[in-house]
């Protein structure tokens, strides 16, 4: 073993230790965020455990299911990433892009779900022959129609608060401004694009590195037919309105008189807040902006973080029920042969 080879593996080691603690420090404060909530709001396991129970059957059904569709859709997206890098290049199985997808948002609860489920992805396709820097790099492209769905909602967002529009012009709005980014998605990719090229010459090297594949694939992504984009969008679209009506449907029975319009107003913020890579599951961050969110609305601070908390462990729950299932389509071993 060479001086050189020694010295790269300490680098490594010394990389794959200061991420673990930066790991460990950002699931620390998230827990700290939560222990703290628990503790101003008086509220016990038990309290919580009598809260969760009070929901109906039913309306566990119903979140699984939009749960199932939201992971549905984001597999769809990334066979359809994976079909134009390259063009007409090996799609995965409809079962197996799904199986990885839930497993992804499944490590995504304790773990950075934006940087784990990539890996996870790449791990289910390595068995159909589809390269880890294919899988990793088309998962990562996947997600930037939800950035631009999650920027253009947040946009129409603010133009209804200013405007102190109605739920049924509020619904206009978001549509002009969707069919707006639509029209407009190419040249947006562009300029993405250039922001992220200009970013990459401003950044520490790893994070540089990531962004060179992400300008490269912006920039392939430009020329993509319009049929491809609209396809792209539409999804991202379906599962951010799916999203918000899991999250606000959910606290509307847990406060049946919560303005659900305002709260759909403000979910493109909660949504980028808890999206930060660096925080597991936007632990504690989640609840933390909810009870803030509530709090504006004129829910009590303690009922507010109760609602914040529970909101937590019945989403947790409905995922949890129906993930098994769908791993389960993933491709077996013996199918392969």
């Amino acid at each position: 073993m060479t001086p050189k080879t020694v010295s790269a593996g300490d680098r490594r080691l010394g990389s794959s230790g200061r991420n673990l603690l930066v790991y460990l420090f950002w699931t620390g404060f998230g827990l700290a965020i939560v222990v703290a909530l628990f503790i101003f709001s008086g509220l016990t396991a038990a309290d919580l455990g009598a809260i969760v129970v009070a929901i109906p059957l039913w309306f566990y059904v119903v979140m699984a299911s939009l749960q199932v569709a939201i992971l549905l859709m984001a597999s769809v997206k990334w066979q359809i990433v994976l079909g134009q890098f390259p063009v007409g290049g090996k799609v995965l199985p409809l079962g197996d892009a799904l199986a990885g997808t839930t497993l992804g948002a499944l490590a995504g609860h304790v773990l950075p779900i934006q940087v784990v489920t990539p890996i996870v992805r790449a791990w289910v396709a390595r068995s159909h022959q589809i390269s880890t820097a294919r899988a990793v790099g088309t998962s990562v492209f996947e997600q930037v129609p939800e950035v631009v769905v999650l920027l253009a909602m947040g946009l129409a967002s603010t133009l209804v608060l200013v405007a102190q529009l109605g739920p049924l012009e509020s619904g206009i709005a978001a549509l002009a401004v969707g069919l707006i980014v639509i029209s407009l998605i190419s040249p947006i990719f562009r300029l993405l694009c250039h922001f992220s090229d200009w970013a990459s010459g401003h950044l520490p090297k790893v994070i540089a590195k990531v962004t060179a594949i992400i300008v490269m694939a912006l920039d392939q992504a430009a020329s993509f037919p319009k049929r491809v984009f609209f396809q792209l969008l539409g999804f991202s679209f379906l599962r951010y309105i799916s999203m918000v009506v899991l999250n606000v449907g959910a606290i509307s029975v847990l406060v049946p008189d919560a303005d659900v319009h305002s709260l759909a107003l403000v979910y493109p913020l909660v949504l980028l807040i808890i999206s930060l890579p660096f925080i597991p599951g936007g632990l504690g961050v989640l609840e933390l902006t909810w009870t803030g969110v509530l709090v504006g609305q004129g829910l009590g601070a303690v009922e507010a973080v109760e609602v914040a908390l529970s909101l937590r462990v019945i989403l947790t729950i409905s995922f949890l029920a129906i993930s098994p299932i769908l791993i389960l389509f993933r491709t077996s071993a013996a199918e392969l042969k």
